[in-house]
């Protein structure tokens, strides 16, 4: 993943240039890549212009064996009146070479955005090898792991295995921040990939014996089977987890302890959700005290952005920040 804060215009030109960079990296042929970075300087523009500078996020994403491009403008600027005005063509952002987020939206196989006005702006845009995007599978996911700000080593993780139901996902907190709490959390991915078959009442037990001679983790493990409508929790610590449907908020609730030291007998709890439920887990580098009714028709978008507006709104700022969403992919 890669960070660009773009506070005014000349932050521009370094973002397109290291997304440039990491989409050649990512498959991307010449032409490809360049669209690439002029969907960033898009963003990049935008985030200066209209928002009053921002964030620009860019990582890779996964489906299956293809490899692509996902970009994220975030902003806290005065928010857009009137979305569907800024997607017509000849809306221009003014100096950026093309027309602003209509440009946007051609360039990219997925592009969304949400935006209150008052409350700022979030834009999502993923992009693919040869312009084609990969068919979906079950379930639609979006993710952010971001180190705390100065550090270079991030101890917040997360991992995830397919099943045919669902999806069996694992956020891990690495205790503290730094270099120990990257090794704790990256001893628990490893062991989550060798036991993920496993039951997750066993799993936890597995990961708490595994993480001993490390300074410990907090772990939460999320089993969702779509079509039964029912979540599976083991979770242990401080990585939160709630569902979320229309504007209500249920939270899932974890045992106190530190995965790998002292933790108590785990339990698993069940949990059942309607149809167009999303599941959010996210570790305390986020407040917890948000509401899915602050956010009005944002659960409707896709996991990326859900999970890029909670970092945006929530994040600490003194600790490593994960915010991983799910939801079953629309029809």
């Amino acid at each position: 993943m890669q960070q660009f804060q773009i506070g005014d215009p000349s932050a521009v030109a370094p973002a397109r240039r290291g997304i440039n960079t990491l989409a050649a990296e990512l498959g991307f042929d010449t032409e490809n890549a360049g669209r690439a970075s002029l969907v960033a300087t898009e963003i990049g523009t935008n985030l200066v212009k209209h928002g009053g500078g921002g964030e620009l996020i860019a990582q890779p994403i996964c489906r299956g064996e293809r490899m692509g491009l996902e970009l994220l403008g975030l902003d806290k600027g005065p928010g857009i009146e009137d979305v569907a005005r800024c997607l017509r063509d000849g809306y221009s952002t003014g100096s950026s070479p093309g027309t602003g987020l209509g440009a946007i939206e051609r360039l990219s196989q997925r592009f969304e955005i949400y935006s209150r006005p008052g409350l700022g702006t979030a834009v999502l845009a993923q992009l693919w090898p040869e312009g084609r995007e990969p068919a979906p599978g079950l379930t639609q996911m979006g993710a952010l792991v971001v180190p705390k700000r100065g550090e270079t080593s991030c101890g917040d993780r997360w991992c995830y295995h397919e099943r045919v139901e669902g999806i069996l996902v694992a956020g891990i907190d690495g205790l503290g921040h730094g270099l120990g709490a990257e090794q704790a959390a990256t001893e628990a991915c490893r062991i989550f990939e060798a036991e993920k078959h496993r039951p997750s009442l066993r799993l936890m037990q597995l990961l708490h014996e595994g993480l001993r001679s490390t300074r410990g983790a907090a772990v939460t493990l999320l089993e969702v089977d779509w079509d039964a409508g029912r979540i599976s929790s083991v979770g242990v610590g401080n990585v939160a987890a709630a569902m979320l449907h229309e504007s209500e908020t249920k939270r899932i609730a974890t045992d106190n302890g530190i995965v790998g030291h002292v933790i108590p007998r785990p339990r698993e709890l069940i949990y059942q959700f309607q149809p167009g439920t999303v599941v959010v887990m996210h570790s305390d580098g986020l407040t917890a005290n948000w509401q899915a009714s602050r956010y009005p028709g944002l659960i409707h978008h896709h996991a990326s952005l859900i999970a890029g507006v909670l970092y945006r709104d929530c994040q600490r700022g003194r600790d490593d920040s994960l915010v991983v969403v799910i939801r079953r992919t629309p029809s």
